[in-house]
């Protein structure tokens, strides 16, 4: 205990300087939005390398799992351009959204704000706001973005609000987390009037910037109507593992800067 203190007595010059200097940073973000900007993206750039390192070891021992997701994906990727060649639906100039892929670097799930970190940033063209999914369903919104690195809001956030709707009907509503079980979410805002049944598919709206319409969410587990609002309040269980993420994709909307000036 003796040598602790005097350690600390030794040092002390050095400890008021680091006390001083966090002080400061905090002091700063605190009272300019454009410092407080900077210093989330240098947050965002350091931990983006820390958790770099630790991805780099924990894939060298996921090596089997990676390439049997990596040929899941492939073999999806071929059935895609097989099915367009032959209908001959699809072309550049129809398809309003540009796909990034990008790897997960960290992702939490114990918090009641989760957020992700993936291994590309604006050196890769990515800007705020753009929606990201994985080939099993939606994973979160962009929300810092750094040289090399952003972060993503995830479908596990309390304060994330993501348009849905049923497959079956087209009844809109809002989707949020509950903040307890990292599979299930809530859609609110749907009217008693529709029609409601376990296992019905619910996806994603499209009257947003961030997805296409039609990508699976997950089914509905449970649900209950509130006679007093006239809403139904739904449980889905999500159609992917948040939590077990490891690629994703991040949707560039094209036509975005035409749909914001006319909002």
């Amino acid at each position: 205990m003796q040598q602790i203190v005097n350690a600390l007595i030794n040092n002390r010059t050095f400890i008021l300087f680091l006390f001083l200097l966090l002080f400061s940073f905090s002091f700063i973000s605190d009272r300019s939005l454009y410092h407080n900007s900077k210093l989330n993206r240098l947050s965002i750039e350091m931990s983006g390398s820390i958790f770099n390192i630790t991805h780099s070891i924990n894939s060298y021992f996921n090596l089997k799992k990676v390439n049997n997701e990596l040929l899941i994906e492939n073999k999806k990727l071929l059935e895609y351009e097989i099915n367009r060649n032959e209908n001959k639906l699809f072309n550049n100039s129809n398809i309003p959204f540009e796909v990034f892929h990008a790897k997960v670097i960290k992702n939490s799930i114990k918090s009641s704000r989760n957020y992700l970190i993936i291994n590309k940033g604006s050196k890769d063209s990515i800007i705020r706001e753009m929606g990201v999914i994985s080939s099993q369903g939606i994973i979160g919104i962009v929300n810092i973005v750094a040289d090399n690195y952003s972060s993503v809001i995830s479908i596990l956030n309390r304060d994330l609000r993501i348009n849905a709707k049923f497959k079956k009907n087209n009844a809109f509503g809002s989707l949020n987390w509950n903040s307890i079980n990292t599979n299930t979410v809530t859609l609110n805002d749907i009217p008693i009037i529709n029609s409601v049944r376990i296992g019905d598919s619910i996806v994603t709206g499209g009257m947003s910037t961030y997805f296409p319409e039609g990508i699976l969410i997950g089914v509905v587990s449970s649900y209950k109507s509130n006679l007093v609002n006239g809403y139904y309040e739904i449980d889905v269980k999500l159609n992917n593992i948040v939590g077990n993420e490891l690629n994703v994709y991040i949707l560039k909307n094209k036509s975005k800067i035409k749909i914001k000036s006319l909002e």
